[in-house]
Parts: C-alpha cells; structure tokens; sequence
C-alpha cells in the first residue's frame, strides 16, 4: 500500500521560490515606472490647471486695464497678484486661490498636509513646483511657471527626467 506524500519536495520548493524571484524581478521596474508615470500626471494635472486659471484670468485683467507690470484683481473676495494680466509668479497665495491645491514652502516637513511644494526666485520671476516625494530640485521633477513679461505671455516648464 502506497503512503500518499503530504508537502513539497526541497526541490519543489526552490523551483517555486526561483519562479516568484524571477517574477519579482521583471515586474519591479513597471512599478517603478508607475510612480513615475504617477509624478508626471501629476505635475501635467498642474500645468493643466495653472494654464487655465491663467487663460481664464487674463481676459478679466484686460477688461479692467489691469495690464502693468503690478496689478491686482479681486475674485471672489480674494485679490489676485498680477503681472502684465497674468498671475504672478512671486505668491503661492495667488495659485492656492486659483486651484484648488495647497502650496507649502519649498523646506520639505513630512507632517506638512500640502498637495505640493513651491519654491520661488521673485528677482528671476519664476516658481516652481514640486511633489512632495521630489522635494529636492536637483531630482529633475517640477513644474516651472515663468512670469508673463511686457512682451511675452507667461511659460510654463515641465521638467519629468528625475521623476
């Protein structure tokens, strides 16, 4: 009479661990790639959003002749900071009114609820902005947003390589 075999061989068993090694690895860079992917929508939903307020904004500075290089217009009750009828580049305070998001300072806290950090040069007339996961500058992930100037229409940077 023939004993049934209960468990797995040591064989077996090694096979099933090399099979789930070898599936761990392949699959380990599309996770990655999807927080990557994940930052870069990010930052793409901002853009997106931030070029809307400003297109929206602009209209309304123009009809009010609000198109100097230091001008502010009430919205809602909140005043907005502008530059040549676009949104300044200088006042997170001015995009935490326009879009719904939270901007912190660009010094990272991880207790910090924002939904983004910023980190602005008002004497070059640029902010950028940052997830919180890429805090740091050097890591090639933001969104610049260039101040409009007399002459040109303000520009955004989309900056993925770190991401």
């Amino acid at each position: 009479m023939k004993r049934a075999r209960l468990g797995f061989t040591l064989i077996e068993l090694v096979v099933v661990i090399v099979v789930l090694g070898i599936l761990a690895v392949t699959a380990m860079p599309r996770l990655v790639n999807l927080q990557s992917d994940s930052r870069i929508a990010a930052l793409n939903g901002l853009k997106a959003g931030m070029q809307s307020a400003s297109d929206m904004i602009y209209p309304l500075a123009i009809r009010q002749g609000l198109t100097n290089v230091s001008d502010a217009i009430t919205i809602e009750g909140d005043d907005i900071q502008l530059a040549y009828g676009y949104p300044a580049a200088f006042s997170r305070q001015t995009w935490s009114k326009l879009i719904e998001a939270t901007f912190a300072d660009g010094v990272y806290n991880a207790d910090d609820p924002a939904d983004w950090y910023f980190h602005n040069n008002p004497s070059q007339n640029w902010i950028r902005f940052m997830t919180k996961s890429r805090i740091d500058p050097s890591l090639q992930c933001f969104l610049r947003y260039y101040e409009a100037t007399e002459t040109n229409a303000p520009r955004f940077e989309l900056v993925t390589d770190g991401c």
